[in-house]
């Protein structure tokens, strides 16, 4: 008889990389390719602003010195994402989590919910070429097609400092907890995207394996 053909289950996907190195858009892509839901902490922030003037002035404070998040803000919203997503479909986590008490709270909520084991890479580019990048980088802010206001020198220079410290951490947690591995930012968008798949290629046919072995028989 044929061998019985065994569905794995979804990919979960983490995004992680340095300033302006192009997260987002490659986020975007990946997440349509493998049917993820994208969670863009950005969005849900800007929703979660739109319906709460108080903490719209909280996090309006924090952007404008170039200081994180509030970790009870953020705890809440991948509480709420993570427990509200279909176990059917992956998540990609884009551009986070930027501190490791986030990435122990996402791994604890992925292992309470049987997630698989996400993949985590992280887009890395020259220093000096994120500070390029971020001073030209145009978002929409305040409902006008502008620089962000967190991309001023000082609360740049703050952001850099503070993120430089806490991703260190974030990652060497998921170094030690699942499959990670660094992605070159550098050269055209194309060919960022193509050492990504790459990398999700090479995880993927090895988890289809030992998922297969660990499931061989099982109805």
């Amino acid at each position: 008889m044929p061998s019985k053909t065994v569905k794995t289950p979804p990919l979960n996907l983490v995004l992680l990389g340095d300033p302006g190195a192009g997260k987002a858009t490659q986020a975007e892509y990946f997440a349509k390719k493998y049917k993820m839901f994208d969670y863009d902490m950005g969005r849900e922030l800007t929703l979660l602003r739109q319906k709460d003037k108080k903490i719209d002035a909280v996090l309006q404070q924090k952007n404008d010195k170039g200081l994180l998040t509030p970790t009870a803000i953020v705890r809440k919203l991948n509480n709420d994402t993570i427990l509200r997503t279909p176990t059917k479909t992956g998540i990609l986590f884009d551009g986070h989590p930027k501190m490791v008490g986030e990435a122990r709270i996402i791994a604890k909520l992925l292992k309470e919910t049987n997630r698989t084991k996400p993949l985590v890479l992280y887009i890395r580019i020259p220093q000096q070429e994120v500070v390029s990048r971020i001073q030209q980088r145009q978002g929409y802010f305040n409902t006008k097609f502008s620089k962000r206001a967190d991309d001023s020198a000082a609360a740049l220079k703050n952001r850099a400092k503070y993120y430089r410290k806490n991703i260190a951490e974030v990652v060497e947690f998921f170094k030690s907890t699942y499959t990670f591995a660094n992605i070159d930012g550098m050269g055209t968008r194309a060919q960022v995207r193509a050492r990504i798949q790459k990398a999700i290629n090479f995880y993927l046919k090895n988890y289809q394996e030992i998922y297969k072995e660990n499931n061989n028989g099982k109805s």
